[in-house]
């Protein structure tokens, strides 16, 4: 029933269109300039994001450092509560 279900959510969703299709021209080749870039840019906006996403990074960072200490210290306290419980 599970697989059935999953089956049936899969042809399903292949149906399902997120977007309009819309032609590519030879304009949009030949565009080289990216208006909303130039916008922001324009109105000091471009390193409000380029700083909310340093901050993500950061802190995704920061948490998988963090993460990574508390998984070491737990592995060398394994072996040794192993020895003893062996003993």
């Amino acid at each position: 029933m599970k697989k059935l279900l999953t089956v049936l959510l899969l042809v399903f969703s292949l149906s399902v269109l997120a977007q309009e299709k819309t032609p590519v021209t030879d304009a949009d080749y030949s565009n080289s300039t990216v208006d909303m870039a130039d916008v922001m840019r324009s109105n000091g906006k471009i390193y409000v994001l380029v700083g909310i996403i340093l901050i993500i990074f950061s802190g995704i960072t920061v948490y998988l450092i963090s993460t990574d200490r508390k998984i070491s210290k737990l592995e060398k306290e394994l072996p040794s509560s192993t020895n003893t419980q062996n003993s």
